[in-house]
């Protein structure tokens, strides 16, 4: 008899560990971005649920049998020792993926945004500029894609959105403003960067977690394709910092 309870205790473990790991899987796909690209988030779900479901099986009736042996014969105890092990198990689950989760920076609440100003050089016939000032080029003309980098691949981007009305001439030469959302909290930075008729990039001295000078303006950097000019106004150059938003930004 106790193994026909523990049998039915190990059924009902299954469901709950099928159960609990599925609602564990959509907020997993949730908070680390799973994309649903050819099912990729559906086979995570249905996965974990299986999972869960074997294990359940697998916890429950190991617990059962235990607490037959070493707590009391009654049913109960069956029962109650398998609901206890699979929510132990089903709540340590929850708190490592949650743990793993990337957090957003936030300062007293309010998202954060990453400021960038891009500096052109004054002789500027390699760039093949669009013709105008700067303001007036098109969207495939200025292009600040701002990209999270962890293991050598990227987990995650942003677009920058170009303040046109901040454009500004100092010497003689444009400088560009644009901002883009902070978004993640883990990995590190790296910029693609479209400007005029060049494509071009960098990799910034930038953490994902800001501090206190976060939030000055870093120096003055050369891109990529700048790295064998002179400091000087013959560089495409960039600077950063972060920013807090206010209520009425726009991201």
């Amino acid at each position: 008899m106790s193994w026909l309870t523990t049998l039915l205790v190990g059924i009902l473990g299954s469901v709950v560990g099928g159960g609990g790991m599925f609602g564990i899987a959509l907020l997993c796909v949730k908070w680390y971005r799973i994309s649903s690209f050819e099912g990729g988030a559906g086979y995570f779900v249905i996965g974990l649920a299986l999972l869960g479901a074997m294990g359940g099986l697998f916890v429950s009736m190991l617990a059962a049998r235990i607490a037959h042996h070493a707590v009391s014969s009654h049913w109960s105890s069956q029962f109650v020792a398998s609901l206890v092990a699979e929510g132990f198990v089903l709540l340590s689950v929850l708190l490592i993926a949650y743990w793993g989760v990337d957090h957003i920076p936030q300062v007293n609440g309010k998202a954060i945004d990453v400021v960038w100003e891009i500096r052109l050089p004054r002789e500027s016939n390699d760039l093949f500029y669009p013709p105008g000032p700067p303001a007036s080029w098109a969207d495939e003309h200025l292009r600040l894609e701002l990209v999270s980098i962890s293991n050598h691949k990227p987990r995650g981007w942003e677009i920058a959105r170009f303040d046109r009305e901040a454009f500004r001439q100092e010497n003689e030469q444009w400088i560009l403003v644009a901002k883009v959302p902070l978004f993640t909290s883990k990995g590190e930075f790296c910029v693609n960067l479209t400007v005029g008729g060049r494509d071009d990039g960098f990799w910034p001295t930038m953490k994902p977690i800001p501090n206190a000078s976060s939030f000055e303006w870093s120096a003055w950097y050369r891109t990529n394709k700048s790295m064998d000019r002179p400091i000087d106004e013959s560089s495409l150059m960039y600077r950063f910092r972060f920013d807090v938003r206010s209520e009425t930004q726009v991201p």
